[in-house]
């Protein structure tokens, strides 16, 4: 499959393009404003191998890649949106060497997982690199590789790059699933940070980032439907716009989202003119490197949730009615988010 072809886990409807009215409409389109303006910022350093901190040197790039390849595959084809997404993502496959930097990487820290997880995205959209995917492919069949100790959040993100890559998967899926913090059906007043970005993440991975809401068992989507409107006001009122921003791209990898026009308001408020998110509190004045440090991410997750928002087939479904024995779950001194941080 070629790049042009776009990602693999594409749903098989065409997207409709966004209405100009729309809240979300306008929250997408600023924010990829701000983020093409800001495209040389995600360039890693030249000695990105040699250092020891991929959070800081790679990391941005391979979520630049992992979220816009989710956002080519719910934007309509010939939209601005799915163009501007898609030259974003060319941008970082250039600027990764078309794969060089993540054979680099991987043959720096031959026992890792990260530089596959960044590597899948782009594979995912027919960008391919013969030379990592051997690696990969070696590095997959060692004992060291199955049995590495991650948090099974992290193991699902691992799973889905093996996916991606045609591996064989070195666990099974649905019992990582279902030993991370979300798959236990947790306490909804145990919500915060941490938990919080935890149970954002198990959605994606197991949802292909949005495009098969499906895949979420049953129990689970009848958890988030009952709770997330509350984990979400919860957010919006402590003002913690990253992690309200991943809740309400949740909300639409459910097969019927709960509805959210009183949230996305609030939510879009947030947002600078020049389309920035900061994680917390207002959005920056400043665009130098520090502010882009701090904002990548939450303006990067207002696309993707935006577009998963506009996306076909997400239509809202009626109010679910939580247990009658849970405690009350919009107070936000029972849900505060306020501890922790994104993993």
């Amino acid at each position: 499959m070629s790049a042009a072809d776009g990602p693999t886990d594409a749903p098989s409807e065409t997207p409709s393009a966004p209405t100009e009215d729309s809240v979300q409409a306008g929250v997408l389109r600023r924010a990829l404003g701000w983020l093409s303006a800001h495209r040389e910022r995600f360039r890693p350093p030249p000695d990105a191998a040699e250092r020891a901190e991929p959070d800081v040197t790679v990391k941005p790039l391979g979520e630049l890649a992992e979220l816009m390849a989710a956002v080519l595959g719910r934007t309509a084809l010939g939209g601005q949106e799915h163009a501007l997404a898609g030259e974003l993502l060319e941008a970082a496959w250039e600027v990764a060497g078309r794969g060089e930097l993540f054979l680099a990487l991987a043959r720096a820290e031959p026992h890792a997982t990260y530089p596959l997880e960044m590597y899948a995205a782009f594979a995912g959209t027919g960008r391919r690199h013969a030379g990592f995917e051997a690696l990969a492919r070696s590095a997959a069949a060692t004992r060291s590789w199955r049995s590495t100790e991650r948090e099974p959040t992290r193991t699902l993100a691992v799973l889905g790059a093996e996916r991606r890559l045609g591996l064989d998967p070195h666990a099974d899926p649905a019992a990582v699933a279902a030993a991370t913090w979300l798959g236990g059906l947790p306490e909804p007043w145990a919500f915060e940070s941490r938990s919080g970005y935890a149970a954002t993440h198990h959605v994606f991975h197991v949802t292909r980032w949005g495009a098969a809401p499906e895949l979420l068992p049953a129990d689970v989507r009848g958890h988030l439907a009952a709770w997330l409107p509350a984990w979400t006001v919860a957010c919006l009122e402590e003002e913690a716009w990253d992690l309200a921003g991943e809740l309400l791209a949740v909300r639409a990898c459910l097969p019927q989202p709960p509805p959210a026009e009183a949230e996305w308001a609030a939510y879009a408020a947030a947002q600078g003119p020049d389309g920035v998110v900061a994680p917390r509190g207002p959005a920056p004045r400043a665009t130098d490197e520090a502010a882009f440090r701090a904002c990548y991410h939450p303006t990067l997750v207002a696309v993707f949730a935006a577009a998963l928002t506009l996306a076909p087939g997400r239509t809202p479904a009626a109010p679910a009615t939580p247990d009658p024995a849970a405690p009350a779950a919009s107070d936000p001194a029972v849900l505060s988010p306020s501890a922790g941080g994104r993993p």
